[in-house]
């Protein structure tokens, strides 16, 4: 059976937060970003919204990525560190977190592998292929009472 190469953890000071990370050993690059604001769900109706979030991602990590696209073929490590402000969400506190990493996933994949050109609003489709992200960690902090409290951490590690 071949041997597993342990992951590492890390800590970082992403946006107002200080977070662990997962690191992928012999990682060649790696970044973290912050984008505040609301966070959708993939289930919701206002399918604008939905978008707009997927664009500020893309947006976000695209530019952290650099001016190249990245290789899709990498593995990548991701971790999404959350913060919910329950009065966005209708006062509810129990929040399928599932839901909500879906778009973050695709607007993280979007912003590594469109091209330096591509912007986000020019996107048909958030298909871009994320099944080499192998290694997922989300972390749901406390909620906040501050309605400009709420928003994503992401990190992401690629060998």
């Amino acid at each position: 059976m071949p041997e597993i190469e342990p992951l590492t953890l890390d800590n970082h000071s992403i946006g107002p937060w200080n977070v662990s990370t997962i690191e992928l050993p012999g990682a060649k690059r790696s970044f973290a970003v912050y984008v505040d604001g609301t966070i959708i769900n993939s289930v919701t109706e206002n399918a604008k919204a939905l978008r707009g979030w997927k664009e500020r991602v893309m947006a976000a990590t695209k530019q952290r990525r650099g001016t190249a696209s990245w290789d899709p073929r990498s593995r990548f490590a991701i971790t999404l560190t959350l913060k919910f402000c329950p009065k966005k969400h209708g006062g509810q506190r129990k929040l399928d977190v599932d839901n909500f990493t879906k778009p973050i996933i695709d607007g993280v994949a979007a912003g590594l592998f469109c091209g330096p050109e591509t912007e986000p609003s020019q996107i048909d489709a958030f298909d871009y292929d994320d099944s080499n992200f192998n290694t997922l960690l989300i972390h749901r902090l406390p909620d906040a009472e501050n309605r400009d409290q709420e928003g994503v951490a992401i990190h992401v590690s690629a060998t």
